[in-house]
């Protein structure tokens, strides 16, 4: 039995190839537009609702959150379609335009959620720039690879 298991593991859950990515820019612009469209359309649509118990108001934080995140890879798309790939995005503006606009919605929803986007920000940030360099990141050669030296010992 246990070795059916590990055939089924080794199949099915490969691991992730990161190395190319799965949509162009140009397509991951469009789909992360749209759903920062649909996010805000939906936490204004369902603000009464997100705002009547603590837990709906958590949830609205995180919903904007989400927000954040659709907005700052839309931003750092178009802006890889108008200037071209090498451009990274930085704390100032992208980053903090994205974080300003969802903490608004956030705050058309209720008080709490702003403090609850914040925290959830943060935290998708941190993956996503993880993602980010885990993905991006240049392969060093053994030229820049620092070299270790013993340590003579006194007798």
């Amino acid at each position: 039995s246990s070795g059916i298991n590990a055939e089924y593991g080794q199949h099915y859950f490969k691991q992730i190839n990161l190395s190319t990515m799965p949509l162009d820019t140009t397509v991951s612009l469009c789909l992360s537009t749209a759903l920062s469209v649909t996010t805000l359309a939906a936490s204004q649509v369902f603000k009464s609702q997100l705002a009547e118990t603590k837990g709906m108001t958590i949830l609205a934080g995180g919903l904007c959150a989400l927000l954040f995140m659709f907005l700052l890879t839309a931003v750092g798309n178009l802006e890889g379609v108008l200037l071209g790939k090498g451009f990274e995005l930085r704390i100032f503006p992208e980053v903090v335009f994205s974080l300003l606009v969802a903490m608004t919605v956030a705050g058309t929803v209720h008080r709490v959620s702003i403090t609850c986007c914040l925290v959830f920000s943060v935290i998708i940030l941190y993956f996503m720039n993880a993602i980010s360099a885990r993905t991006y990141a240049s392969h060093s050669s053994a030229a820049d690879q620092p070299i270790k030296t013993e340590k003579k010992r006194r007798k």
